[in-house]
């Protein structure tokens, strides 16, 4: 028998099995009869021989495991991330069980609020639900226009539901497996289950009231919004242009007419530019162009001198009214019959004709020539229109009525009514045409009177609302007592000119907000009218009146038309009209143009479009640029003239400075100059392909000018103070002005001065 201390490492494994059979051998022996050895002593024995081999193998891998620790550590590495992965992530592992976090297994898809009261997943032997998963036209797509994530989520249930109801016989038969690797599918198909269930039953009580049009793209189910009813729907304020009015069940509402509303008043676009503009528009939805002309009209006669010295010609109208009919739109003329008259009234010819001497703004109506007036223009607007269906004749904003010595003698109300009144039949009478009106000075007239006058067989009003919130301005007692007196109505929106007298750019989201908000608004209150809604005009204002400074121009505001031009044609604004959008503004085949706008990153949409080609897109970039100059120049001439200390308005006032700060603070200056300059010329290139010279200077002195000149006088004031070699003693002379105001500069030797004449109160 071989002892423990022979066993040796390396040792063949032959040998020791020998060994061990010898062992057993001897072992068998002691064993039989009366040579038996008691039970633990056998089992000693049995035990030693397997010991040793066991301490022989340890002790050989032992020695390896040494050789090679590294190889060991990594390996030992990468079998603990291989367990943990698959504890985690295999199907039926120990930690997906139901009580398991939910975020801590991938393939648990059903959340604690969908147990069961025990706190249980859902059975295992549950019904198989077949599954189909809903694409294309069926679905939500990423870029639709819910304003909550749970609208969203109500939509896709939805749109899941219906898509059930029609095609349940289409399904594909294939059941989803039922194996323990798949019991997490079920699960998740079972809580989708409930979840159509309570959604139909919702549904089943909406559609006991209204029937949506097959196929229409419905408005995203939401909770009643805080408030109360006005005409059967729930109504909130909205700044914002969440779709909370009226009915959120309805199909999407498209208006008949979808009219452009061109401003031309003091910056006409060149001819050919506008001429560019009406397939483009056209191709995007329009009916009909309202034209504005005010003082770019060629007036003739007595109101010669109303017209603008670049105005267009008889023959340039002539043409554009041929254009718009050949590409299927219809024109609409306006002409101001009695506020906004400033172009007319601020000539001294027919300043008598003012309701107050002071304001060219409002037309005196008890005059027997302000009628001769009114009565020329339309005369000589409708020979340019020959056989229009409408004519616009304003009639908003008349901020000065009954304040003349006649017209004090007769109730305001009445006033406006009469003379609405004569000028509509006027119009109906000798032209056969349907006169609109805007409809703010309306609002607050009594139906009674507006019956009286007969107010609903002569014109048609233009309701107008640009802020996002159309009810805060127009509520629903209005619509009721419009609906009275009218048969039919219009809505009036914005595409640009509403958010800010000075903007070079629209700002598209809110704009987008107010047309969105109107086609809800046109949907809950056409039913009230007779005939309802005549169409919509996109109103594009260029001044916010004769004597304002321009707004955004027209081809910088073509992105804004083009987004609310396709909203009002389609009903909605969504990704669905991604391509018609990226087509029409002549967008490059890029990732940039796959994905879809983000109008809360870029309201503007300087960063998606300046890209594009579409029509007037040199302009459209350089209103982005004129911004990122504009506070460059601003942040650096605050930073030199308030925050630093040597260049400020009293160092430039009394020429008094250090040369070496002054230089220091001058080492940037250059470069602006250098980029405002540069602005400049390329403004003007942009600008001159759509105005004339007048248009173009105008608008770089109100923009880009202002920029320069404060540049170049900073520049000229700091070289003059570089310049100084002797300074004077302080304290520098007191401005003049601080007289008025009780501060003057001590008189020399009168013994007084803001310090103490004794030298501080010496020794005695």
């Amino acid at each position: 028998m071989y002892s423990v201390k022979s066993m040796l490492p390396n040792r063949r494994p032959v040998v020791l099995w020998t060994s061990v059979d010898f062992q057993r051998s001897e072992a068998r022996h002691w064993t039989s009869g009366e040579n038996r050895l008691p039970r633990h002593t056998w089992t000693s024995l049995c035990a030693q021989p397997r010991m040793e081999v066991l301490r022989a193998w340890f002790g050989r891998a032992g020695v390896g495991a040494w050789r090679s620790r590294r190889q060991v550590v990594w390996a030992a590495c990468v079998l603990v991330t291989v367990g943990v992965v698959y504890l985690q992530y295999a199907p039926g592992g120990p930690l997906d069980h139901p009580s398991a976090p939910r975020h801590r297994a991938l393939n648990t898809l059903y959340s604690s609020h969908e147990r069961d009261g025990h706190g249980q997943a859902p059975s295992d032997n549950a019904h198989v639900q077949h599954v189909k998963f809903v694409t294309g036209s069926d679905a939500q797509q990423p870029g639709e226009w819910p304003h909550h994530r749970e609208d969203q989520d109500n939509q896709e249930n939805h749109q899941h539901d219906e898509w059930n109801h029609q095609n349940e016989n289409a399904i594909n038969e294939e059941a989803v497996p039922s194996d323990p690797a798949q019991a997490q599918h079920r699960l998740a198909v079972e809580v989708l289950q409930r979840r159509v269930a309570e959604q139909r039953a919702q549904e089943q009580q909406q559609q006991q009231q209204s029937v949506a049009v097959p196929g229409a793209v419905m408005i995203p189910q939401q909770d009643p919004p805080p408030g109360g009813s006005w005409g059967g729907g729930q109504y909130r304020y909205n700044p914002y242009g969440e779709p909370v009015y009226g009915r959120t069940d309805r199909p999407n509402y498209i208006p008949p007419h979808r009219v452009v509303h061109f401003d031309l008043k003091g910056a006409p676009p060149k001819m050919s530019a506008i001429m560019q503009l009406l397939p483009w528009i056209a191709g995007q939805g329009a009916t009909a162009v309202l034209l504005e002309y005010e003082d770019m009209f060629p007036w003739r006669g007595r109101l010669s001198q109303v017209s603008a010295k670049n105005h267009y010609s008889r023959k340039q109208i002539a043409n554009l009214v041929a254009a718009c009919r050949s590409h299927g739109l219809e024109v609409i003329p306006l002409v101001q019959t009695f506020g906004h008259l400033e172009f007319a009234l601020k000539h001294e010819r027919f300043s008598h004709l003012r309701e107050v001497p002071e304001l060219p703004q409002a037309l005196c109506p008890s005059l027997n020539e302000s009628m001769w007036l009114v009565h020329s223009m339309v005369d000589q607007v409708m020979a340019l229109h020959p056989g229009v269906r409408y004519l616009h004749i304003g009639c908003d904003e008349v901020f000065q009525i009954g304040e003349c010595e006649k017209c004090r003698l007769v109730l305001r109300e009445t006033l406006f009514l009469q003379h609405v009144e004569a000028v509509a039949k006027y119009v109906r009478k000798k032209y056969a045409a349907i006169p609109l009106i805007w409809d703010d000075m309306l609002r607050h007239v009594s139906e009674s009177a507006m019956q009286e006058a007969h107010l609903g067989e002569l014109v048609e009003p233009m309701v107008w609302v640009y802020a996002e919130d159309v009810y805060r301005f127009v509520q629903p007692s209005v619509w009721t007592k419009y609906s009275q007196v009218f048969s039919r109505v219009w809505a009036a929106s914005a595409f640009k000119g509403a958010f800010g007298e000075q903007l070079t750019v629209p700002n598209v989201r809110r704009h987008l907000d107010n047309n969105l908000n109107w086609l809800d608004v046109m949907a809950s209150e056409a039913s009230k009218f007779t005939a309802g809604f005549r169409g919509i005009v996109l109103t594009g204002w260029q001044r916010y009146d004769h004597f304002a400074v321009l707004c955004e121009l027209l081809p910088a505001s073509l992105p804004s038309l083009s987004v609310n031009l396709i909203t009002v044609s389609h009903g909605f604004f969504n990704v669905s009209v991604q391509g018609q959008l990226y087509q029409a503004l002549n967008c490059m085949q890029t990732p940039k143009y796959q994905t879809w706008l983000n109008l809360d990153a870029d309201p503007f949409l300087w960063d998606k479009f300046s890209w594009c080609f579409f029509p007037g897109a040199q302009v459209f970039k350089v209103t982005a640029r004129l911004h990122a100059t504009r506070r460059d120049v601003d942040s650096y001439v605050e930073r030199v003239t308030k925050s630093r200390a040597w260049i400020t308005d009293y160092n430039r006032r009394h020429n008094f400075s250090s040369p070496m700060r002054v230089d220091e603070d001058l080492e940037e200056l250059p470069a602006r100059l250098h980029a405002v300059t540069l602005l400049m010329k390329t403004a003007r290139e942009a600008l001159a392909e759509w105005f004339d010279d007048w248009t173009v200077g105008e608008w770089l002195e109100q923009h880009v000018w202002p920029l320069l000149k404060s540049l170049q006088t900073l520049q000229r004031e700091a070289e003059s103070m570089k310049a100084v070699r002797y300074w004077p003693a302080r304290p520098l002379p007191l401005l003049p002005e601080l007289q008025a105001f009780g501060v003057s500069e001590p008189t020399v030797g009168d013994g007084k001065s803001g310090q103490d004449t004794d030298g501080g109160g010496g020794k005695a």
